[in-house]
């Protein structure tokens, strides 16, 4: 870090520390933007002493609870003098609580408040975030959603993965989901994205969503509950279709569903949630069409199924699961 806490007096610490809770804080967040830009434009130093929580939070959220404690004992050592450290314990105690929602950068930038958050979750596990304008998202396994809000856009972009987002409508500030080839705008409302080898779906499960391709402005869907758009990176065309909250859902409950879709992009989704990966060998095997429900708490027994009724073999590696050709099923012949 480019500061120490010996830089910052006592009092501003805590208060920066008291700043970054307040605006995690979903009830009053624009009005608690407005009062922080006041109180960083009152010292010059507040800004810093803010950013400083910031990086010491980005540090503990990557931490295991043994070097977590090492990190707060050197930023408010047990040993020192009660009164000297008891309000840095404080701020060190407020970060430690929401290290674990994601990075956060909040800028000033010509006099207007921008907020910027990069959103990860581990393999096998689901995540729920709240983001800075109540707006609600969970993030499937192994994804990544970054997150640009400034005073006239919303913008989100999933980087990798899933997610279902519950956005809080506000007409003066389009909420939109950037993902591969398409961009969806909410028009107050609940949908699912998910994101494989450039192919998109976007699943609405209340409201009504814009989706449009980011390379020709004329091809623009709208979608309404139980509608879902898909984006054909190879043939570059959005097609719409049907859907059930059971599919757009039902991963958040260790389900995925899948109607029609090749087999790659099943083993992309499956690879978020699996402790092995699983890999396809060969064209032909990365096109079959599936058509069914896997378990994410079950995908050993999915995978050695998949033989009965493809014209597949699967090799349990002990690090790596491949499928590749083999005979057609018996029932098939």
């Amino acid at each position: 870090m480019a500061n120490t806490q010996q830089s910052f007096d006592e009092h501003m610490l805590l208060a920066a520390a008291d700043w970054w809770t307040r605006l995690r804080d979903t009830r009053g967040a624009e009005a608690s933007v407005e009062q922080w830009l006041d109180w960083t434009a009152q010292n010059e130093r507040h800004l810093a002493a803010f950013e400083y929580v910031n990086v010491f939070g980005e540090r503990l959220g990557r931490l295991d609870a043994a070097a977590r404690r090492q990190l707060l004992h050197e930023f408010a050592p047990a040993a020192a003098p009660r009164r000297r450290w008891l309000p840095l314990a404080a701020a060190a105690a407020v970060v430690a609580l929401v290290a674990g929602t994601g990075f956060l950068l909040w800028e000033r930038v010509a006099g207007n408040a921008v907020v910027q958050a990069t959103y990860a979750s581990v393999t096998g596990q689901n995540r729920d975030i709240v983001l800075a304008d109540g707006s609600k998202v969970t993030l499937g396994g192994a994804s990544r959603l970054r997150v640009r809000f400034d005073a006239g856009q919303r913008q989100a972009t999933l980087e990798a993965g899933e997610a279902y987002f519950q956005v809080v409508h506000d007409s003066q500030r389009p909420f939109e989901v950037v993902a591969g080839g398409v961009t969806v705008r909410d028009i107050g409302t609940a949908f699912d994205v998910r994101r494989s080898f450039g192919e998109v779906a976007v699943a609405v499960t209340e409201g009504q969503v814009r989706v449009a391709a980011t390379s020709s402005a004329m091809q623009t869907l709208d979608a309404g509950a139980g509608q879902r758009v898909a984006w054909d990176p190879a043939a570059r065309t959005l097609r719409l279709g049907t859907t059930t909250q059971e599919q757009a859902m039902g991963w958040r409950s260790h389900r995925l569903e899948f109607v029609g879709e090749p087999l790659a992009v099943v083993v992309d989704s499956v690879n978020r949630y699996s402790s092995r990966p699983v890999r396809l060998d060969g064209a032909d095997v990365a096109g079959l069409s599936f058509t069914g429900t896997v378990r994410t708490d079950e995908i050993d027994s999915w995978l050695r199924a998949l033989p009965q009724v493809f014209p597949l073999q699967v090799e349990m590696g002990e690090h790596a699961v491949t499928l590749s050709a083999g005979p057609m099923p018996a029932q098939r012949r």
